[in-house]
């Protein structure tokens, strides 16, 4: 039997103790070692200690650079920030001729910095998803307010744009993106079904109906906060448990593997999970899971916990929905049928024209139509404006099926009209792809993206 049940449960609201700012390296040591070892001490509230201070650390550098507008993005931008994470910071200038700033943060694991002009900003937010979810999943640090962008999100996070934004990163996550990422060593234990990276949709889909997005809610980590809603939205429940597993086991993961130097432990296998479970064995053995045979057991009922809870969760909120019928009508229609369907949808007058789309032609994409069929679907997307076609061109670039000839014609297409860089880089990444192909798709991707 797995020993989930015998986690503690995380207390939603975290009190942090009042203590001096300190080397943000130490802390972060400190905040591993409570995580790896305090039975007591959850991934939920090592997210609060590090978030916090983090932000205090930037707060502090940003002294240096006191006319600079920061904005942090990712786990840190959410307040998920754990000891192990990286950070994102971008510096968002007014004017578009600015020299980019030397400001770095040190003391983590991964630090990376872009740096991008408001207008820029603007076109991403209205014209992107993946690109501009780093911005979205953000908040403004440092000492230089944002309403501006604060404002620019909250305007271009339209319904239909988050739900497109939904729909596209789970059918990304599912069927391309974690299946890609399993190697002979296994599943990456970041990236893969079940993983702690499917967490991110209790964020997606709880901003969704409350529209309270990371720029403008509270001081407290976003997920316990969003499962919970997610818990009485739905009545599913929420996994807080599991997810405190798997955050922790994520985390000690990139630990054992500084410390061994084997990629094996950053993928899933006997192995792998035997060496986290030694690791952390005081804290799991607390947690009553008193072997790597029960930890091998407790870790894969977690995952599948997840799973279901996000699975169950997303075929809520698209059976509810305005455009449900569509929805329905793309998942029954025959295989023949699903191309012409798809250009359908496309070209409908629907009150979510990008959501449609994108549904439809991501279910197209997973096995159910080939080569010539999606080169009439991306013939079609490449006629509509990027804010109805991002989501399905971004299952075109990652379909297997896309002929090499349509991602090559795909490419060049996104170079003029695409304002980030994600689409061409799903092009590089297309096994379908000839060399031709990629090495320019690479090229487009250098020249446009934020952060290299």
């Amino acid at each position: 039997m797995n020993s989930i049940e015998k986690i503690p449960a995380p207390s939603l609201s975290v009190e942090l103790e009042d203590k001096s700012p300190g080397d943000f390296k130490e802390i972060r040591q400190g905040v591993a070692e409570r995580l790896f070892k305090d039975p007591s001490y959850t991934a939920f509230d090592a997210m609060a200690e590090m978030s916090s201070a983090a932000e205090e650390y930037i707060n502090k550098l940003s002294n240096q650079y006191p006319n600079l507008k920061l904005w942090v993005g990712g786990s840190l931008g959410r307040r998920e920030m754990l000891p192990n994470s990286d950070i994102d910071l971008f510096v968002i200038y007014d004017d578009e001729d600015y020299e980019e700033s030397d400001i770095r943060v040190d003391g983590v694991d991964k630090f990376e910095v872009g740096h991008i002009s408001k207008r820029r900003l603007r076109e991403l937010l209205n014209y992107s998803l993946v690109d501009a979810n780093r911005f979205i999943d953000g908040r403004m640090v440092g000492h230089v307010p944002a309403p501006d962008i604060e404002s620019m999100i909250l305007e271009a996070n339209t319904p239909d744009h988050q739900l497109a934004n939904n729909i596209s990163e789970y059918f990304f996550y599912r069927y391309f993106d974690f299946p890609n990422k399993t190697t002979p060593m296994g599943p990456n234990l970041k990236y893969s079904t079940g993983s702690s990276r499917d967490t991110i949709f209790f964020n997606m889909i709880s901003r969704m109906s409350t529209g309270n997005f990371p720029a403008i809610r509270g001081d407290s980590p976003e997920l316990p906060e969003v499962m919970a809603d997610a818990e009485e939205r739905y009545g599913l429940r929420a996994p807080f448990k599991a997810t405190d597993l798997l955050f922790t086991v994520k985390n000690v993961a990139i630990s054992v593997y500084d410390k061994s130097g084997d990629m094996r432990n950053r993928y899933v296998s006997p192995t792998s999970l035997g060496a986290i479970y030694e690791f952390a064995k005081d804290k799991f053995q607390a947690w009553g899971i008193e072997d790597s045979r029960q930890f091998i057991e407790t870790y894969s009922a977690a995952r599948q916990e997840l799973e279901y809870a996000v699975d169950t969760m997303l075929t809520r909120v698209l059976s509810e929905h305005p455009a449900a019928n569509c929805f329905e009508q793309v998942l029954k229609a025959a295989p023949e049928d699903l191309p012409g369907l798809c250009i359908e949808f496309i070209n409908s007058e629907s009150d979510y024209p990008h959501s449609v789309a994108a549904f439809s032609t991501w279910y197209a994409s997973a096995g159910r139509v080939y080569g010539a069929s999606m080169e009439k679907i991306a013939d079609e997307l490449m006629k509509q404006p990027l804010d109805r076609s991002w989501g399905a061109l971004m299952a075109v670039a990652c379909c297997p099926y896309t002929p090499d000839s349509t991602l090559s014609e795909l490419a060049d297409w996104l170079y003029e009209h695409e304002k980030g860089a994600y689409l061409t880089k799903l092009i590089t990444r297309n096994t379908n792809a000839s060399p031709e192909t990629r090495s320019k798709a690479v090229r487009y991707y250098k020249d446009k993206e934020i952060i290299i």
